[in-house]
C-alpha cells in the first residue's frame, strides 16, 4: 500500500483547495523509463495528476480528505516507498524512512 506522509497530505490539500473544480483527487502513476534525469540508466519514474476520480481497475484510499488512486502495477512498484514533499524538490517518492532525495544516493526520486 501506498505510504504518503503527512507533509505531502498537507501540501496535496493545498494544490486541491487552489483549483476551481472541486472534488478532484490525485492519480500516482509509476513506470520504468529508459533513462532518468541523471543519467543512472533504466529507473523508476513518476507520475502525479489531479483527476476527478481513478480509472476502471485503479485503487483508491483516501487520507485526511484527500483521494489517492494507482493502478495495481504502480501499487506493486510502490512497495517500500513514500510520497513526501520537500520544500526544495516539491513532491517526491523516497525510501521509507529515507531523508534524502537523488539518484546518487538512492534515496529517492524527485517529481
Amino acid at each position: 500500500m501506498l505510504e504518503v506522509s503527512a507533509r505531502a497530505v498537507n501540501e496535496f490539500k493545498k494544490v486541491l483547495e487552489s483549483q476551481e473544480e472541486k472534488g478532484l483527487g490525485v492519480k500516482i502513476r509509476a513506470f520504468m523509463a529508459q533513462s532518468s534525469c541523471c543519467s543512472c540508466g533504466p529507473s523508476q519514474n513518476y507520475e502525479m495528476d489531479l483527476v476527478e476520480k481513478g480509472e476502471k481497475g485503479d485503487l483508491s484510499f483516501e487520507m485526511q480528505g484527500v483521494n489517492f488512486y494507482l493502478d495495481p502495477e504502480t501499487d506493486a512498484m510502490m512497495d517500500g516507498l513514500q510520497v513526501d514533499f520537500s520544500e526544495d524538490h516539491g513532491f517526491i517518492i523516497k525510501e521509507t524512512g529515507a531523508s534524502s532525495c537523488g539518484c546518487g544516493g538512492g534515496h529517492g526520486s524527485c517529481c
